[in-house]
Order: C-alpha cells, then structure tokens, then sequence
C-alpha cells in the first residue's frame, strides 16, 4: 500500500528565521498558522521546550495546515471510497528546522494492518486498550504510534483502513525518550479528539505499557 506524500516545500517556508533577533520577525510572526498548528497539537507548554531546545536558527518547513484541514482530510478519506493509486495521505504538521537538528511529526492512516501491531512477536508494543507504539522508550529510533479510531459517516465496510498513525522523528534533538513520548501522547489524543473517533480510543500520557 503506497503512502502519497504532498509536496512540504514552498520557496516561503525555506527562509531562514534567526529566533529572538530583534532584526526580523519572530517564529510565530513568520509563521502564525503553523505555529498556532503546532500548539493545538501538542501544548503551549510542550512546544515551548522544544522551541528552547532548538537552536537560534529555526525553521518551520511545513507549509501552513490547521489542525481542522488535517481532521476533515482524515475524515474525508474514511468516508469515501479508497484509490487505491493514490493512496493514503500524509500530513507534515509541525516540522521544525534549526541547521542541524530536525523535529519531524507525521499524521495520516496507516499502512500497517491491526494483525501486524498486534503481533506479541513483533516489534509494536500495547499501551493501553486501543494503541500500540514502536521506536521511542521501546526501542530507541523515531516514535510511532497507531491507535484504532472509527469514524463517523463511514458506511459499513467503506472505512479500509481503522488505525490513525502519528510519527515523530527527532534527527539530531536532545530530547530524552520520555519527553518525546509525552510529545507522541500528545499528539494522538489532539488528533483523535479533532477526528472525533467515535470508539474514543484511550491512549495513556507518556505511552505507558499495558498492564499485565
């Protein structure tokens, strides 16, 4: 199953923005969608560490997305029929650049098939009821996480795919791997609750393990 990715790079978003230098607009000046994007989906707070874990020099790379563009596409795909050439999309939503270290979360459906995260011999690990995640505290690499979510208007056996999947990729970023789980919590209950996924899957702060 292909993912199609949309083209993330407009000549705007590639100007460098040098943080806090009295000379220019500010990040959230340069950017004000994006930035309000980033906030909604992870937290004023959480976005304010990151920001202050980056370098002077920062970048956002995506092109302006809201958070309701992202759920109404998401929704969207669950309701209509799937094309199978065109494949999933992917959205880019809040990817941070500052020359050397890059902040990279994805949201979109996954490729992957309930039968494949649920494997116990396999490298996805339960968190909770719904949700299920690899990489990260589990296993160093980028976070992925992928929980069920059921949408509404989807005729029976219309919606292909039921796993919403979020991402974050931290090349180079000093974030210790239970910060970054925190971020990836964060991001799949802002993107569940904008879906509105009727099932309301539960997905645990800091993606903590399943109890036995």
């Amino acid at each position: 199953m292909r993912i199609r990715r949309p083209a993330l790079y407009g000549a705007s978003a590639m100007l460098a923005l040098t943080a806090g230098c009295s000379s220019e607009p500010s990040l959230r000046e340069q950017y004000p969608v994006q930035w309000k994007t980033c906030d909604d989906l992870f937290g004023v707070e959480n976005m304010e560490t990151v920001h202050d874990m980056f370098g002077d020099d920062q970048e956002i790379l995506n092109p302006p997305i809201t958070v309701d563009e992202v759920a109404d596409g998401l929704k969207h795909e669950a309701r209509e029929r799937y094309d199978k050439v065109r494949g999933f999309d992917d959205y880019d939503v809040c990817h941070l650049f500052d020359g050397r270290s890059v902040f990279w979360p994805g949201v979109g459906w996954s490729a992957r098939s309930l039968k494949q995260v649920s494997d116990p011999s396999g490298r996805w690990h339960p968190v909770g009821p719904d949700a299920f995640v690899n990489g990260g505290i589990y296993g160093g690499g980028s976070t992925v996480t992928v929980f069920r979510c059921e949408v509404a208007g989807a005729a029976k056996g219309r919606q292909v795919q039921i796993l919403l999947e979020v991402s974050l990729n931290n090349v180079g970023h000093p974030a210790t791997d239970e910060f970054e789980a925190q971020l990836v919590a964060k991001l799949a209950q802002s993107v569940r609750d904008a879906v509105g996924c009727v099932n309301r899957p539960e997905i645990p702060e800091g993606l903590s393990p399943t109890k036995a």
